[in-house]
């Protein structure tokens, strides 16, 4: 072969060689030979896990349902994501179905907080859904128009849903969300604000109330990722139904808190609407637990409307208001 035309082969082909490199796929940690691992919270829940759910279920609603429900459940979180999510919202989801209490749909699609989509459910489900998932509408002006008009569109919409008679739960870090948008923080009762303790004893701060009747009156033990709250968590708003026993659990009083008070769950009537929430949730195993999974069931069918329930704040129930 002539050298001339041997030189401008190499060079050809060590630039097609060039090309093909640069517009190869490029899968996670940068090797081409091994797939992309999915996001901890998208991961599919393995049939081990799905067994366990099936197992912990309650056989039963505890309200009958005034009318056929459908729940949201979501799943974005944009910021720590927990690898309970998948599990978690699966076991909602099934309890509904086995219990005949709703129907869901999950979704990880803020589209589905357009108010024509919204309107189709009765309440809807926060998994561990941390960040700013609405946008922060303290934001410098000047992004992307479209973007900011379609945050401040979902907030809006999601406000009006519950104010005009509809539910939402948040699940565990559903109060680590959204802290930019002081509205959110009000509807959903607290921002999380450390999570320093494993084991609790938790005390009944309600236990006459139905959603507490899983507990039969007792206090009850758990080990999960326990959280402690701040502003605007005040039992001047909230009713608190479970709470940390500091001295049954063994802990030191005053952590992020002088008075001491850390709630695990509690619910609120926003406008028309109802609110639960429970901080357990960060391991899988949470949702293996037939007594937290009837708290769930009860919070869900309260938000829903379908469990009649007294949402007095406690500092007004203690003063003798709202006993009915």
């Amino acid at each position: 072969m002539h050298r001339g035309k041997l030189y401008v082969g190499l060079a050809l082909g060590v630039a097609l060689a060039g090309f093909v490199a640069l517009t190869a796929p490029v899968m996670a940690g940068g090797k081409g030979d091994k797939p992309a691992k999915a996001a901890k919270g998208s991961r599919p829940v393995s049939e081990a896990h799905l067994k366990k759910i099936t197992a912990a279920l309650p056989e039963k609603a505890q309200a009958t349902p005034a009318k056929p429900r459908k729940v949201l459940i979501f799943t974005l979180a944009k910021g720590f994501v927990h690898s309970s999510i998948p599990v978690g919202a699966k076991a909602i989801q099934m309890m509904g179905e086995k219990t005949g209490a709703y129907e869901s749909v999950i979704s990880n699609d803020r589209a589905m907080f357009e108010p024509d989509k919204l309107k189709e459910f009765d309440a809807i489900v926060l998994v561990s859904t941390t960040g700013a998932i609405f946008g922060n509408p303290k934001a410098k002006k000047g992004g992307n128009l479209e973007d900011q008009a379609q945050d401040e569109r979902l907030r809006l919409s999601l406000l009006e849903f519950i104010a005009k008679g509809k539910g939402i739960v948040g699940i565990h870090a559903a109060s680590d969300a959204n802290y930019q948008w002081p509205a959110y923080g009000e509807l959903i009762g607290g921002y999380f604000n450390g999570h320093p303790w494993g084991k609790i004893t938790m005390k009944l701060d309600d236990p006459s109330n139905p959603i507490n009747a899983c507990f039969h009156g007792k206090e009850y033990t758990i080990q999960d990722e326990i959280y402690t709250f701040r502003t605007p968590y005040s039992r001047d708003k909230l009713r608190v139904l479970t709470s940390i026993d500091i001295e049954k659990s063994g802990l030191k009083k005053g952590f992020n808190r002088q008075d001491n008070d850390y709630a695990v769950s509690w619910i609120h009537n926003y406008g028309r609407g109802r609110v639960f929430y429970c901080s357990l949730g960060h391991r899988e195993e949470t949702f293996f637990n037939p007594v937290i999974m009837q708290h769930y069931l009860a919070g869900i069918q309260f938000a829903l409307g379908d469990l009649q329930v007294n949402a007095t704040p406690s500092s007004k129930a203690s003063q003798g208001g709202g006993t009915k």
